[in-house]
Parts: C-alpha cells; structure tokens; sequence
C-alpha cells in the first residue's frame, strides 16, 4: 500500500470516527432533551392537581365557616356540594394532605352536627369523620386542632377506648398555650368525666386551670361547664384563692 493510499484511509477513519461521535451526542441531546420534557410534564401535571385540589379545599373552607357562622346543621345539598369538594381536594392531591383530610373530616362531623351522642342515625357520618381525623393524624401528626377533633368524634361515638384516651392527651399536649384547643380538650374531658382516670382528671384539670386563668370570659365558660356535668365543687377545689378572687368564681 503506497503511502498516498495510506493517507486516503487515514482520513476515512477519522471522518467515520467523527461521524459516530457526532451521532452519539447527538442521541444523547435528544434524550436528555425527552428527559426535561417529560420531567416538565409530569411538573405540570402535579403543579396542576395541587392546584386544582387547593380551590376545592378553599370551596370546603367556606362552606364550613358558613355553618360554623350559624350553628346549624347544613342542608343536604349544601352538605353534598361541601363533601364532594373536600373529597376532591383530598383525592386530586398528590401525596396525603393533613389539611384536606382534616377539613374532610370536618364536613362530615358537620352532617348532623345536633344529633345526640351515640345516636346510630348519626354513626355513619361519624365514622367517616374519624376514619378523616385518622388520616389527617398520620400526614400532620402535631397539628393540636385534628387530635381534638378526633377525641370530640369518639366521644360523640361513645368510644372510650386507647384511642380516645390517646387523641385527648395529644390535643392537650400539643397545644398548651392554644386556648381554642384547652376549651375542646376540657369540654371533652368534663363530658367524659366517669371514664376518665384519677391521673386523666388531674391532668385535665390543669387544662381548666389555664382556662380560668385566660381571661373573664373563659373563666365563666369553664364554670358553666363544670356546673353542666356536676363538676362545679371538682373545678372550685382545684383552683387556688387568688384565681378565684380574681376571676369571682365559687363564690
């Protein structure tokens, strides 16, 4: 092979090397290319159903400060439109929401809100509020608010059971300073007063301690309270002399 016929394959080589180097970036722009679209995409989709999901919670929320405002049962459609949003903003969610399962649950403790404890006609609606609260307690575990709603649901269901017990304790402990959550943890305890423990009622006690000392108005409430479940002498026993004085309770 003469040296000029050398060269003309040389150059061949080179040109087919190149040839497939440029075919390889090629196919891998392209790839990473279908990556980020497809990256994109599902970015879209999700960014979408949170979307989506979070203008159904806001049509939940204001269906129940709506009821919450009058303190009344809802109507069945009114009712029906709020379950079928909340049920959607759970489900379009991508991972599970503790929020929207909370509001969930608040939907259906709402379906009939006035029915007695341990009423059956009321079970099912309360049953799917717990299984609500449940969930919402995995996804948010410290969240006070849902651990109280849970409790209210089992005493309404008359289920003084570890849960019950458990979810009582929670609310109590996560939110020591909230007093919207001390006023359920102590309307619940009082109400479910014959179950409790002698440790249950000490602690829970306190929770009334801190009421009292929240202001004149919560005082009054707590007194009422205890006067309803024939608590008065327990909560008057508790309290020290100057709190008393201070609050013009037991007098």
């Amino acid at each position: 092979m003469t040296e000029h016929t050398q060269g003309r394959a040389s150059r061949r080589v080179r040109r087919h090397s190149r040839s497939q180097t440029e075919n390889v970036k090629s196919v891998t722009q392209k790839g990473l290319a279908l990556v980020v679209l497809l990256l994109m995409l599902m970015l879209a989709y999700t960014g979408g159903r949170m979307t989506l999901a979070g203008m159904a919670s806001y049509q939940t929320e204001i269906f129940l400060k709506d009821w919450a405002s009058k303190g009344q049962e809802p109507t069945p459609r009114a009712w029906a439109v709020a379950q079928a949003a909340a049920q959607r903003a759970v489900d379009l969610y991508p991972t599970a929401n503790g929020e929207y399962l909370d509001r969930l649950g608040r939907v259906y403790s709402w379906q009939q809100f006035t029915q007695t404890f341990g009423n059956p006609e009321a079970q099912a609606s309360r049953l799917a509020a717990l299984d609500s609260y449940r969930a919402s307690t995995q996804a948010r575990p410290t969240w006070p608010h849902t651990w109280s709603r849970l409790a209210h649901t089992k005493l309404q269901l008359a289920q003084f059971d570890d849960e019950f017990r458990q979810a009582l304790g929670q609310a109590s402990d996560l939110g020591p300073s909230r007093i919207e959550v001390q006023r359920e943890v102590v309307t619940i305890a009082f109400a479910a007063w014959p179950q409790l423990t002698k440790s249950e009622r000490e602690r829970f006690l306190e929770s009334a301690r801190f009421n009292v000392a929240y202001g004149p108005r919560d005082a009054q409430y707590t007194q009422a309270l205890a006067a309803q479940h024939g608590l008065t002498d327990t909560l008057c026993n508790s309290l020290d002399a100057s709190l008393k004085a201070t609050r013009k309770l037991c007098q």
